[in-house]
């Protein structure tokens, strides 16, 4: 899924004031940032990501004006004269927006300077989608998750150690307690969603929770935003995830591919029409793959003796990783790979591989069964 992200945002509190047809006026004052020039970028589309504009700053103040076909992400980069640049962004709307922030909070991280903390005001779509960002702040200092945070500071410890292992074990053991407070951030901003059904930007912010959603969940509630919502840029990756989704349902015809085994032939997925087929995808650096590799030699030979196929299609963009994976995994199924690696296989995006490992079972007749089906439930469908 292709978002459009502007680093920066983080921190923005707005006010609320209603769309206009005259264009927008945007005020900034960031004190302390002196004379220099400001550069206003708004995403135009996917293959000309960005179309800009520049005016001159004094004593830190500067002012754009311009019409928007639509709500969107608006970009500002402060250039003082002597120092470099640093950034913020905002949802912009046709009103008269105002910026106010200091340089002095300006911060560099990841090689990335941003300027926090900015107070935006005549965005409403800026203020619902903070709103909704915000959530997960509140929760965490609430008394009912405090062992929640104390977990999560404990996580982060592990995390930047040596001992990947008691990271992993200590996630195992306290994931019952990350769940919980998970599902209340989810609850509480689907229904500051549902509440401001008729601002573009919610949409925008269902993208990250739609991964956490069911199909119909996901379909129920972008079908309660308004006809605008739905149909607005925001909503774009939404409308994709929906339609990928369906086209990956149980009782669908699983999508067809041809990809390389190790010896480098061809192989095509309706080739093996006629049995069950465990479609497992996963990569070399993937350690739960890894692990379910191990866990899957040890029922291989009962699952052939059933008569499933068992095909797995590596997500690595290097073969010789992948070889290696293979060799050290000692693995007997038929194995593929999709050289153009996670981020870029179509493959990937055909059958909605948000992550790995995920599989797939398909019948005989090559339609879509059931996603990540346990060893009892494949054992129930084949029988």
């Amino acid at each position: 899924m292709n978002k459009m992200t502007f680093i920066g945002l983080i921190g923005l509190t707005v006010v609320a004031c209603q769309s206009n047809t005259e264009g927008y006026q945007i005020k900034g004052n960031i004190e302390g940032a002196g004379n220099g020039v400001a550069i206003l970028t708004l995403p135009v589309g996917r293959e000309t990501p960005t179309t800009g504009d520049t005016v001159k700053m004094k004593n830190g103040v500067f002012t754009f004006t311009g019409k928007l076909e639509a709500p969107s992400w608006i970009s500002i980069q402060v250039c003082p004269d002597k120092e470099q640049p640093a950034s913020l962004g905002l949802i912009g709307e046709n009103n008269p927006l105002t910026l106010a922030g200091k340089w002095a909070d300006v911060i560099d991280q990841y090689g990335y300077r941003s300027i926090p903390n900015v107070q935006v005001t005549g965005s409403l779509n800026e203020k619902v989608f903070r709103e909704i960002s915000n959530i997960r702040q509140k929760l965490m200092q609430e008394p009912r998750f405090k062992e929640y945070a104390k977990v999560q500071a404990k996580l982060n410890e592990l995390r930047n150690g040596e001992d990947k292992e008691a990271f992993y074990k200590y996630q195992a053991e306290t994931e019952a307690i990350t769940e919980q407070f998970n599902n209340e951030v989810q609850k509480q901003q689907k229904e500051l969603i549902l509440k401001n059904d008729t601002v573009e930007s919610v949409a925008y912010y269902l993208n990250f929770l739609q991964n956490n959603m069911e199909l119909a969940e996901l379909e129920q509630v972008f079908n309660a935003l308004s006809p605008k919502v739905q149909n607005s840029s925001f909503a774009e990756d939404v409308r994709e995830e929906i339609a990928a989704r369906i086209r990956v349902q149980p009782g669908m015809p699983a999508p067809d591919f041809t990809l390389e085994t190790p010896d480098g032939t061809k192989l095509s997925l309706s080739d093996l029409r006629g049995k069950y087929v465990i479609l497992d995808f996963w990569a070399s650096w993937c350690a739960p793959c890894r692990t379910k590799n191990k866990e899957l030699n040890k029922h291989y030979q009962d699952l052939k003796d059933m008569g499933v196929n068992v095909v797995s299609v590596s997500l690595d963009n290097d073969r010789d990783k992948w070889l290696k994976a293979l060799n050290e995994d000692q693995v007997s199924w038929l194995q593929l790979v999709d050289l153009d690696g996670f981020e870029k296989s179509k493959v990937r995006t055909d059958y909605k591989v948000e992550r790995v490992p995920t599989v797939y079972l398909i019948d005989p007749e090559g339609k879509v069964l059931i996603t990540n089906p346990s060893l009892e439930e494949i054992e129930s469908r084949v029988k």
